[in-house]
């Protein structure tokens, strides 16, 4: 699988312009009262996945690294080199030799096997790529969510108040109805009334 890395580095790095490109305009507008403010979460979410895509973007970068020396052929290939890490002569020697490695794709490490069925990180990707990515990644969620909740919040307060101005409007148009009706049966009681006393004698 680690064959496709260097693909998904490309969709990487154009997810991060695309995303800081949005961000920004987002972000901007929000603050400046062309757009509604939430729309400033929307940019604050798109500009932290920007980050997570950026540090996920340089420790895949460095996993790559890890690889492609690990898979150096060579008169010195075995054990990886990328897997001599401080100690592993020590460790050799006591009959615990390297037997593989592997890839770790989140969390984002180099990790080798040893004969003893134990396996430790070769620390090729820096200790900051890994936490940083999940704190990036809650922020995104977290003001994605938020801008969702106050824009849904906003169009119920709306089509609340639509509704009321509704039931207003066809509350007067039936008392002006009624006021007709009313209006129309007093002629009319008042016509009989008139007719009553031209025939009298």
């Amino acid at each position: 699988m680690w064959f496709l890395a260097p693909l998904f580095l490309l969709v990487l790095v154009g997810a991060f312009f695309g995303l800081v490109g949005y961000g920004v305009g987002a972000v901007a507008d929000g603050l400046s009262g062309l757009k509604e403010r939430h729309a400033a979460l929307r940019g604050l979410a798109a500009l932290s996945a920007a980050g997570a895509a950026a540090l996920y973007a340089w420790g895949l970068l460095a996993v790559l690294g890890a690889v492609v020396t690990a898979e150096d052929g060579g008169t010195d290939s075995s054990p990886p080199r990328s897997c001599r890490t401080a100690g592993w002569e020590e460790r050799a020697a006591a009959g615990v030799e390297i037997t593989d490695y592997r890839v770790g794709f989140v969390p984002l490490g180099f990790v080798c096997e040893t004969s003893d069925g134990g396996s430790y990180d070769n620390g090729d990707v820096p200790g900051y790529v890994n936490p940083g990515l999940a704190g990036f990644a809650l922020a995104a969620v977290a003001s994605a969510v938020s801008a969702g909740w106050i824009s849904e919040r906003r169009a119920r307060a709306a089509a609340g108040g639509g509704e009321a101005a509704d039931t207003g409007a066809g509350a007067g148009a039936g008392g002006r109805a009624a006021g007709r009706d009313t209006s129309t049966g007093a002629q009319a009681a008042d016509t009989g009334t008139g007719d009553g006393a031209r025939q009298e004698p």
